[in-house]
């Protein structure tokens, strides 16, 4: 998510302003989004009665609640379904596969949230972790899970031998260092807007200590351009990342079903294996994970 200074979130340098004629435009794409949004649901409410598909996946409506099948379709075949999608509701409830231990699966999202002293125990600094591969590719006082290390080398090393040099502008932050972001971007831009584009504390994927926003580490700061992901690293990373367990949690023209605005740099790591797998299935990873928990559910 949208980073402030990992020690002092109300830093001027690390704020991401916007030109206002961006602003406006981010405005327009959201009510245009929320309209379409609008009208695939009622599509779907009306397509309820009398048994037609869901325009949004193509599964048969039901006929009434008590006859809704509770078994998700396969997360390699289907999408999830148009309620999961669309329902980006806000509230505080506990996160499915909220522990330490099952980060890979965490669900995390307007909705679900994470306790506020979920705190991983194997955080690691960064800069020192990374000094022999990626010189000052983190400053001081960065972190991220050992669990992670591995496959950051990886990723970093590899976008060096393409001649590319990533860094990392956000890391781990706790739940009450979210808040205080969070509030930051509600004083800088409305609450309306911060709920775009930044977490509420719990909410954040960045509590997990396994998600970061990256950044090409010469040049401007990655949401000061109109996408990094048409950058040199910006791409490549969007191209390559998953292939080193990293999935981009809020990809482009997804705002209705990641329930928040598209954001190139933040990358969350699930491992190699799931990443693939997200990848090869076409879903966004709220998707992915959403339609997991599901599963694991019945």
């Amino acid at each position: 998510m949208k980073a402030a200074n990992d020690r002092r979130p109300e830093a001027p340098a690390s704020r991401r302003p916007r030109r206002p004629d961006r602003r406006r435009a981010l405005r327009a794409l959201g009510a245009l989004t929320t309209l379409a949004l609008v009208v695939v649901w009622t599509a779907v409410a009306s397509g309820a009665s009398d048994g037609r598909a869901d325009p949004a996946t193509g599964a048969q409506a039901q006929q009434t609640s008590a006859e809704v099948d509770p078994m998700p379709e396969p997360v390699d075949a289907q999408r999830a379904s148009s309620q999961e999608r669309s329902a980006c509701a806000y509230a505080d409830d506990a996160a499915p596969f909220g522990t330490t231990d099952q980060w890979p699966y965490t669900v995390l999202d307007t909705r679900f949230r994470l306790a506020s002293d979920y705190a991983p125990d194997d955080l690691v600094e960064l800069a020192v972790a990374l000094a022999d591969v990626a010189p000052g590719a983190a400053p001081a006082g960065m972190k991220l899970r050992a669990v992670v290390l591995a496959d950051l080398r990886a990723l970093l090393s590899a976008a060096a031998a393409a001649g590319l040099e990533l860094a990392i502008q956000s890391a781990y932050r706790s739940f009450a260092y979210q808040e205080s972001t969070f509030a930051y971007w509600v004083k800088e831009e409305s609450y309306d807007q911060a709920l775009r584009s930044s977490a509420r504390a719990g909410h954040s994927e960045h509590q997990l200590g396994t998600a970061m926003d990256l950044r090409s580490l010469t040049g401007p700061e990655a949401w000061d351009l109109d996408d990094w992901a048409t950058t040199p690293e910006g791409a490549w990373a969007a191209e390559n990342a998953w292939r080193y367990g990293f999935v981009m949690s809020y990809p482009p023209g997804e705002e209705g079903v990641t329930c928040y605005m598209y954001e190139p740099w933040h990358y969350r790591y699930v491992g190699r294996a799931v990443a693939a797998d997200v990848h090869a299935s076409g879903l966004t990873l709220r998707e992915y994970l959403l339609n997991r928990w599901t599963s694991d559910a019945r």
